[in-house]
């Protein structure tokens, strides 16, 4: 009787770790996708770098980033391409509360065509959280004296210094999420609190003085 309780007891135990490891196999291989970006910079002379960033449910697995354009990282936040860090194709912009962030048509200012596009004023200044200037050289005509050109670039940033933000500034960074501001992805709702907050001209001047 003894050897047949033994038999059950372990055909249980069986069982039941079968089903834990099955369920931990299911655990593993769910994860959720989400938009984010870094201040590190990318491809192509940009001056930062866009990412779909995986996050797995077994906290065991570390989480996963790959780069995407800005323009797909565009393209996706406004529902425009199919992919699983917008599986409802939605407006994550107007989601999050992020305005005049959208697909624009051509249109005529003082006579002028003013073209259109995927246009995203936050999206476009995340550069001038890490650099005090545009980073990159850029050329200058040659028809033209460049002791007249005073910037040839997308104006200032933001950053205390040239290269990199001063340490009140690392300090403001940490708080959407991330534990080194220069090389971590700002992800899920802390990248989209933080182009929100870029959007508030109060914000801007606190970081610009920190």
């Amino acid at each position: 009787m003894k050897k047949a309780y033994g038999i059950i007891f372990l055909f249980l135990l069986s069982i039941l770790s079968f089903g834990l490891l099955q369920q931990s196999t299911e655990t593993s291989l769910y994860c959720k996708e989400y938009l984010g970006f870094s201040l590190m910079p990318g491809a192509n002379s940009t001056a930062v770098s866009f990412h779909v960033v995986k996050k797995w449910d077994d906290p065991a697995k570390p989480i996963e980033a790959y780069n995407i354009s800005q323009q797909e990282f565009m393209r996706i936040a406004l529902g425009l391409q199919p992919s699983n860090a917008n599986p409802g194709g939605k407006n994550l912009f107007a989601e999050n509360g992020i305005s005049e962030c959208g697909l624009f048509n051509d249109t005529i200012i003082n006579h002028m065509i003013v073209k259109g596009g995927m246009k995203c004023n936050p999206v476009d200044d995340i550069w001038r959280l890490r650099w005090g200037q545009w980073p990159f050289y850029i050329a200058v005509p040659r028809n033209v004296n460049p002791n007249t050109v005073q910037n040839l670039g997308p104006g200032p940033g933001w950053a205390q210094k040239p290269l990199q933000p001063s340490e009140g500034q690392l300090e403001i960074l940490k708080s959407y999420g991330v534990t080194d501001p220069m090389v971590d992805v700002f992800w899920g709702n802390n990248a989209w609190k933080l182009l929100k907050d870029m959007q508030n001209p109060d914000w801007v001047s606190s970081y610009r003085g920190s």
